[in-house]
């Protein structure tokens, strides 16, 4: 009798401490992975920059939007282009929410994108994303507030030679950043995670929790 008692009290403590651990665990989803993104929580660096359109643009005129910021340039091969793709599927796959989202688009190669470069490139994606550029300090402060890294190289062709710094190209930190309606820093999509669904789902619950 005193076996299957202590058998009793040690299955009993067995299934307490998975509850608990169970419990725990879905709190802790609740509180932290609720969203797909990099949770931030801070209040997100600010700037004025010039749009395609040859405004002055705030990131503080977004207030009461969700904000997404890209980062790249129109001479990009591959990445920029695929990363504003996936940006227009997000803003379709939010339907009448799109209304309350802002795309940004920051080039990191002021050189040599201009107001009316970015007004070519940037609406082709989607007619509301807004291009941004400005003096080469100016992106690279705002580019370093936000930890994107900017390094410029010579292209690279035939057989590994350098092509003259005229063909050059932009290795850059290919992170977006989401800015809530507050104006904070709220989530982050490395390169790794910009699944339009997952963006969608993010911006949704965001907007009517």
């Amino acid at each position: 009798m005193i076996k299957d008692k202590r058998i009793f009290l040690i299955v009993l403590a067995l299934l307490i401490i998975g509850w608990g651990a169970a419990a725990y665990l879905y709190l802790d989803y609740k509180s932290k992975d609720n969203y797909h993104g990099k949770l931030y929580h801070r209040q997100a660096p600010h700037f004025v920059l010039t749009s395609h359109d040859g405004d002055k643009v705030r990131l503080d005129q977004f207030l009461d939007k969700v904000v997404l910021i890209s980062w790249g340039y129109t001479n990009c091969p591959d990445i920029c282009p695929l990363t504003l793709a996936n940006l227009k599927e997000v803003m379709e796959l939010l339907g009448e929410d799109a209304k309350d989202v802002q795309v940004l688009f920051i080039t990191v190669d002021p050189e040599r994108d201009t107001v009316e470069r970015l007004g070519t490139y940037v609406p082709y994606f989607h007619e509301e994303f807004i291009g941004l550029t400005g003096t080469q300090e100016e992106i690279e402060g705002i580019a370093k507030e936000y930890a994107v890294t900017i390094v410029k190289h010579p292209a690279v062709y035939g057989r590994g030679r350098f092509d003259t710094w005229d063909r050059y190209l932009m290795t850059h930190t290919n992170t977006i950043h989401l800015v809530d309606q507050n104006g904070r820093l709220f989530l982050t999509y490395p390169h790794y995670q910009h699944d339009p669904e997952e963006m969608a789902k993010d911006i949704k619950k965001l907007l009517h929790d």
